[in-house]
Parts: C-alpha cells; sequence; structure tokens
C-alpha cells in the first residue's frame, strides 16, 4: 500500500497516512514494557515504548493496512526485551 498500489485488488485509490483515531482522549495505541527485575526495588517503574498508528485505505475495495509510527522505537524496546502486556 506504501507504493501506492493496492495488493487486493490492484487500485491506486490510495487514502494515505490517515491517522487512526479512538476516543477523544486516547487514540489505539501499541506498548511494549520491560519485564519487571526478579530483584524489584521497592519503588520502581518499568520502561516501555508507545506507538500510535496510520492508515493506508484502498478507496477502491477498502483493504486497509495499520503502519505504527514510531516503529524504530518499538523495535529497539524489542530489542531490550520489553514484551506487550
Amino acid at each position: 500500500m506504501k507504493n501506492g498500489t493496492c495488493p487486493k485488488c490492484g487500485s491506486n485509490e490510495i487514502i494515505s497516512e490517515a491517522p487512526l483515531r479512538g476516543s477523544d482522549s486516547i487514540p489505539p495505541y501499541i506498548s511494549i514494557l520491560e519485564p519487571e527485575p526478579p530483584n524489584r526495588p521497592f519503588v520502581w517503574m518499568p520502561k516501555g515504548e508507545q506507538s500510535q498508528f496510520t492508515a493506508y485505505v484502498c478507496g477502491a475495495c477498502g483493504y486497509t493496512e495499520f503502519y505504527a509510527i514510531r516503529y524504530q522505537a518499538l523495535n529497539e524496546g524489542r530489542k531490550k526485551g520489553f514484551k506487550a502486556r
């Protein structure tokens, strides 16, 4: 879809980089957090990464793909052992 062609129907009528919306205060997002350490200190706040999404929508058939905006940050967190909860 990012190349301007729908993989389902072949149309080039693509609505690109449309922000995904949820409620007014919280749009959909993905979140990953570092795992709890075995000897957790009394005060501990997990580090994490989050990303919202953009959508690519085919105007001919409705096929849609979602892409994370901060995918590099999510991948760096994954490399550090962060996980979805």
